[in-house]
C-alpha cells in the first residue's frame, strides 16, 4: 500500500526499534544472571535505549580494551558524566563500560559480545 511520507518515517522507526529491541534482549538476559556486573538504567530491553552502560567493578577503559582484542568495539570511561556516574556509586576511576546497538548489529555480533564478556568478566 502507499503510504504517506510520515507513515513511512513512523515505520522505518518502529523496524529500527524492533531491531535493536531483539538484538538487546540476549545481552540483557545474560547481564541479568550476572552478580559481578550492574546495569546502570533499566535491564528490560523494551524499557531502555540501545546503549548500555555497565559498572563492571574495575577500570572500564582497560576492559574496553581487553574486549578489542576479541574484535568487540566498546567504550570505557565516565562519557563526560562524573557527577552522575558518582551519584550512581560508581566510582570515578573506574567508569562504565559502554556498549551500542544500531540496526546493522547482528545476532552474531551480539553472541561474539555475551561470549566474550562472559570470558573477560
Amino acid at each position: 500500500a502507499d503510504l504517506s511520507a510520515p507513515d513511512r518515517g513512523a515505520l522505518v522507526h518502529t523496524l529500527f526499534r524492533e531491531a535493536e529491541i531483539a538484538r538487546m534482549e540476549p545481552l540483557t538476559e545474560f547481564l541479568r544472571g550476572r552478580n559481578d556486573v550492574r546495569v546502570l538504567g533499566p535491564v528490560d530491553s523494551v524499557a531502555r535505549a540501545p546503549t548500555v552502560a555497565l559498572d563492571i567493578g574495575r577500570n572500564a577503559e582497560e576492559f574496553a580494551a581487553t574486549l578489542a582484542t576479541a574484535g568487540i568495539m566498546a567504550g570505557g570511561g565516565d562519557f563526560y558524566a562524573v557527577r552522575p556516574l558518582t551519584a550512581m556509586n560508581v566510582k570515578p576511576d573506574h567508569g562504565v563500560l559502554r556498549l551500542s546497538f544500531v540496526h546493522y548489529t547482528s545476532d552474531a555480533d551480539i553472541a561474539k559480545l555475551i561470549d566474550a564478556l562472559g570470558t573477560h568478566l
